[in-house]
């Protein structure tokens, strides 16, 4: 690392683009800085299997000011030390944008989702890292996981005497190992690392543009979750080379979907055209007892949740346009029945609405968190209704500034 830094400061003195008489100076300190960064981050190695999962589920409250100057690369960084999980922030999106956001205790998950909205993007975990990328790689990123694990199996089970390179690999390609890689690491040098250390090729390497990649790592990933991490930020996936262990590098199609049939529960009230108007972007079709659905990772876990409840869908506002005013903002609630006063905060603030309030102030008027409320079905309502008419039965002032809904206790009267 430190002979790479050398290397390159020796260049650039050599073409006058650092003056000699601070080239030591500049040298000392950009080595010393990445000795502090190389030890800050690695201290701890980032948490991997059920340690992570419990630490994405894990509450914990964040706030963010402008007046403090935060960037999305500060926020990723601090998250990422102080909760030790692994936040890939992809190439496309700006790491440098200011960003505001207050929450009160929140699972991890839910605060990440948050952010990525915040700078119109979302998150998608894979294995043991948490993707942050442009909405349409997110969706994808997870589907294009399972559709190269489905084909590898293929391959392997086809291979005939005569082509053996793939051949018992699904063993050796689904082992799982950690990669990590140091700020401006090129990404075509991190994808050979990956490569190297699972012995397949990767045909097209030298097509993708030139990148320098800020500081991350990849804990415990398979070879199929790694090279789908690194080469979504290209835009690309890749297939397989059937006559040699080698893969392709490839641009992502429009469309990715799984297949999935789902088993219909006995005496359920869903119907097949109902389940088509809630998933309009999924294909579903029946046959016989059961429904052929496909669709995305994640349309595949929500449906097979709303079969399984009878066809009701967990509280979600419509969707918006990222950063959105909330007075141009419409929500869609279905109907909910005992939810918790403190979850319904907590998801309007997992979907990007900035809910400020004082838990004291709460306790205080005896308004409690855990309070369960029955929510009724509403259809595209305005962000001032929906909050005026969910929030002040139960003794809540509501008021709307910006991009902010702020709760506070009714005084009460004398």
């Amino acid at each position: 690392m430190f002979a790479k830094f050398q290397t390159q400061l020796n260049s650039l003195a050599s073409r006058g683009e650092i003056r000699r008489s601070g080239f030591a100076h500049t040298r000392c300190l950009i080595l010393s800085c990445l000795l502090f960064h190389s030890v800050s981050v690695f201290a701890a190695e980032p948490l991997a299997g059920k340690p992570f999962e419990v630490a994405l589920d894990q509450k914990i409250g964040r706030s963010w000011t402008g007046q403090e100057g935060h960037t999305l690369r500060d926020i990723v960084r601090q998250l990422t030390d102080s909760q030790r999980i692994s936040i890939v922030l992809d190439r496309r999106v700006d790491p440098t944008q200011s960003v505001e956001l207050t929450l009160p205790q929140t699972p991890l998950r839910d605060i990440l989702t948050a952010l990525a909205r915040k700078v119109e993007a979302e998150i998608s975990v894979v294995g043991n890292v948490v993707y942050v990328g442009p909405a349409d790689s997110a969706k994808k990123l997870r589907t294009l996981v399972e559709l190269r694990n489905n084909e590898l199996s293929k391959l392997s089970s086809a291979a005939t005497p005569g082509k053996l390179p793939w051949r018992n690999r699904p063993v050796a390609l689904t082992q799982k190992k950690s990669f990590a890689w140091q700020d401006i690491d090129r990404p075509r040098d991190i994808l050979k690392q990956v490569a190297d250390k699972y012995q397949v090729e990767i045909d097209g390497l030298d097509k993708l543009p030139h990148d320098l990649w800020a500081t991350a790592s990849l804990p415990q990933v398979t070879a199929i979750e790694a090279l789908s991490l690194l080469l979504v930020q290209f835009g690309s996936t890749f297939e397989f080379v059937p006559d040699r262990a080698a893969i392709r590098i490839v641009s992502i199609p429009q469309r990715v979907l799984i297949e999935r049939p789902h088993a219909v529960p006995a005496n359920s009230p869903v119907t097949v055209q109902a389940a088509r108007e809630q998933f309009a972007d999924a294909e579903i079709d029946q046959s016989g007892a059961k429904w052929v659905v496909r669709g995305t990772v994640e349309q595949q876990v929500e449906i097979a949740a709303w079969l399984k409840s009878g066809g009701q869908k967990p509280l979600k506002p419509a969707e918006n346009k990222p950063n959105e005013p909330l007075s141009k903002r419409r929500f869609t609630l279905l109907k909910q029945q005992n939810v918790a006063l403190g979850d319904v905060i907590k998801t309007f603030t997992a979907f990007g609405v900035q809910i400020d309030y004082d838990p004291a102030q709460f306790a205080e008027a005896m308004i409690s968190l855990d309070k369960k409320i029955d929510i009724i079905n509403v259809k595209e309502v305005s962000a001032e209704k929906l909050f005026r008419d969910l929030f002040e039965p139960l003794g809540i002032e509501v008021s709307i500034d910006r991009e902010t809904v702020r709760l506070k206790p009714k005084s009460k009267s004398r």
